[in-house]
């Protein structure tokens, strides 16, 4: 196509500006974009850091409440209060130890009496809180393990954690910074990476809000300030990482918009932000009803007859990979779509068991509840009506409830009232990696208690946790609860459960999560009358 000359120069002058425009505007939306991300990427790590934070310190709390609560005379380092310290720790999954400190020396812990004690150091600070913390502890039992330690100031007791259980976060490269600090006390508690924590970031106001980003020298830097703890977490990471993600957008949109202009240039930026937001995507999966549901089967150990099944939410994304419950059930709670989750799991319960529950009756399928869901009488009113407009019989049915959900008994009641009343059983699942005390466990009318994975898998090694499971074993034969173990991969872990009276499992072992077409076979077949 020839250039008409005879409209001068300046319709040409114009379409360079416009061009100039729409390449200037494409890279500048790649930087805002990247720039954007990286500060979602260091938010995610402090939050993340946050809540396991948070996790650790309640656990702190119950435990160091329930030792402060034995009577006055009694002796902390009497037999009968270390037998407590050792079943508040085996109640715990991320205190590794709990005992009793005097003089900075520990006397006793979970581990036994320690006759003269061991050092521990003087303290770090004191918290607001009454807490002293010491960051670097290390016990003879130990190894060259660091433990935090804290310990009330009023009574000694104390508990000690492995920094790792706060600070292993796996999506956090090396060259990012990222720990937390006291924030009345101005004092590093933990840290990961290569900087030092610029005395500056302490004096940072956070005024109404508990989260604060902004650039410091050539790093992205967020800062959460915690609402119910002494401390705050930071993550830091290079401003590297945004000018790789810039590349990469420029090197998209440019061409595009040298092409089509600066609005379509606009357009397609904007929507591959949208397309590439997970939040985003899922939900337009609620909207499309992407989500569905496989079944974990749950096999009799004594038979290995199947007996029931877990259902288990499944989203595959756009790419057709399959993305993870536990990065996309958290996403949703946060974001206030758990209950439409929640929701289309129901429906989907519903649709797929019918047929299987109707014509087993001694085969029954769970379903998982989150807090949310207990918070409130809806998700138990859709549960009841579509069961019953699937003809679903509720003594097929177990809902199952996280151990965290306990801490809210009082909350959480009536709606269990309400599933018990309909006949429905419920479980307690991953007993051992929640933060409640085992007076929780007492609190409400429980039907299974799942042994969660991490204990089952310490079964034949030499981990230091390896005689948790026969605890846990013990604890659900005392409240008379039917045990259900997780994970389970190998023989030798499904003889030991055997022994031991644990009555169900599923695992590896058996089958992986499978579609309900594929359950349905396999039960008819194991139920198939034989010709012999």
């Amino acid at each position: 196509m020839r250039l008409d000359r005879k409209i001068g120069a300046i319709p040409y002058l114009l379409g360079l500006v416009a061009i100039a425009g729409s390449v200037g505007g494409a890279v500048y939306i790649g930087y805002e974009r990247s720039l954007h991300e990286l500060e979602e990427r260091a938010e995610l790590i402090a939050s993340e850091l946050m809540s396991r934070s948070d996790a650790i310190s309640d656990q702190f709390d119950v435990v160091l409440h329930a030792l402060q609560a034995q009577p006055a005379v009694a002796e902390p380092c009497s037999p009968a209060n270390i037998a407590l310290m050792r079943r508040l720790a085996i109640g715990a999954r991320t205190l590794r130890v709990v005992g009793y400190v005097q003089g900075d020396r520990l006397l006793c812990s979970s581990y036994g009496h320690h006759g003269m004690g061991y050092p521990v150091g003087p303290p770090r600070y004191l918290s607001q809180r009454g807490y002293f913390i010491r960051p670097t502890v290390t016990l003879p039992f130990a190894g060259d393990e660091k433990y935090l330690m804290t310990t009330r100031q009023s009574s000694g007791y104390s508990a000690l954690v492995l920094p790792g259980q706060a600070m292993d976060l796996p999506h956090a490269p090396d060259d990012v910074d990222f720990g937390l600090f006291s924030t009345q006390g101005k004092r590093s508690m933990l840290r990961r990476g290569p900087g030092e924590v610029p005395e500056s970031w302490y004096a940072t106001a956070f005024g109404e809000a508990d989260t604060v980003s902004f650039r410091d020298a050539d790093r992205m830097v967020v800062m959460k300030r915690s609402g119910r703890y002494d401390y705050t977490t930071y993550a830091a990471i290079p401003l590297t990482y945004m000018n790789q993600d810039w590349l990469q957008a420029s090197l998209v949109f440019v061409p595009l918009s040298l092409i089509t202009g600066f609005s379509i240039a606009a357009l397609i930026v904007v929507n591959a932000m949208r397309r590439h937001s997970m939040l985003n995507l899922l939900r337009q999966a609620l909207r499309r009803d992407e989500l569905f549901l496989e079944y974990q089967p749950v096999v009799d150990l004594q038979t290995g007859r199947w007996v029931g099944a877990e259902a288990l939410a499944r989203w595959r994304g756009p790419d057709g990979k399959l993305i993870a419950p536990d990065v996309f059930i958290p996403m949703a709670e946060r974001n206030g779509l758990i209950e439409r989750l929640t929701t289309r799991v129901i429906e989907c319960y519903a649709r797929d068991t019918a047929s299987l529950l109707g014509e087993h009756a001694d085969f029954d399928i769970s379903l998982n509840f989150s807090s949310r869901d207990l918070s409130g009488p809806d998700a138990v009113a859709r549960l009841k009506s579509q069961l019953a407009q699937a003809d679903i019989q509720p003594r097929q049915v177990v809902v199952e409830i996280t151990e965290s959900v306990l801490v809210q008994a009082e909350d959480v009641r009536p709606q269990i009232q309400a599933l018990r009343t309909m006949g429905v059983r419920i479980a307690i699942d991953d007993f051992g990696t929640g933060y409640s005390g085992l007076s929780y466990l007492t609190s409400l009318e429980l039907d299974y208690l799942k042994i969660d994975k991490a204990f089952v898998d310490t079964i034949g090694t030499d981990a230091a946790t390896k005689n948790v499971v026969d605890h846990i074993i013990e604890i659900a034969k005392s409240l008379g609860l039917v045990m259900v173990a997780e994970g389970v991969e190998t023989e030798v872990q499904a003889e030991y459960l055997r022994q031991r009276g644990v009555q169900y499992a599923q695992g590896w072992l058996y089958a992986r999560a499978i579609s309900m077409d594929a359950l349905q076979q396999t039960v008819e077949k194991q139920r198939r009358p034989s010709l012999i």
